[in-house]
């Protein structure tokens, strides 16, 4: 899938139908990219896709924050405070890779191998001089296909004359 070109409004519309899939097909979702690149605003959205009503923060201090959404429990964990895998147990790692509905996890690369085989990746890159941003993402394993981004890219205006 080649990567596509989102403004803020186009990544919160993509992130609620990528948690309205997740949610649906029970999907653990991994979140890439550079600090500032939109994981948080991106697992927001897809959390109210999932349909979690309550506010959802950043879990950086946490490590992990569980919601209720309209098909059950909802998981947001952020991986930026862990220097390696060997610290996936304390928090528990095993119960977020077997939860039975979606699972978003920022910083996710810091899992390394221990990220599960089946599972969507979703790289946020800075575009534009930061305004837009660049997303690429894929299903892995035996994951459902993932919701195109470029359905909610802005679509380029024609020239005037």
């Amino acid at each position: 899938m080649r990567p596509a070109v989102l403004d803020e409004a186009g990544l919160v519309r993509w992130g609620r139908a990528l948690g309205e899939t997740a949610a649906r097909e029970t999907v653990f979702v991994a979140l890439l990219g550079p600090l500032g690149a939109g994981k948080t605003r991106l697992a927001q959205a897809a959390c109210a896709g999932a349909g979690v009503r309550d506010p959802v923060t950043s879990p950086t201090y946490t490590l992990v924050h569980w919601y209720e959404g309209d098909r059950g429990a909802v998981a947001h964990a952020d991986l930026y405070r862990i220097r390696d895998a060997s610290e996936l147990p304390g928090l528990g790692w095993e119960e977020l890779e077997s939860h039975p509905g979606a699972v978003f996890v920022e910083w996710a690369e810091r899992a390394g191998g221990e990220l599960p085989p089946d599972r969507w990746e979703v790289r946020l890159e800075f575009a534009a001089g930061g305004a837009m941003r660049n997303v690429t993402a894929r299903a892995l394993g035996d994951a459902p296909p993932i919701p195109d981004p470029n359905l909610h890219a802005r679509a380029a205006r024609a020239p005037s004359c």
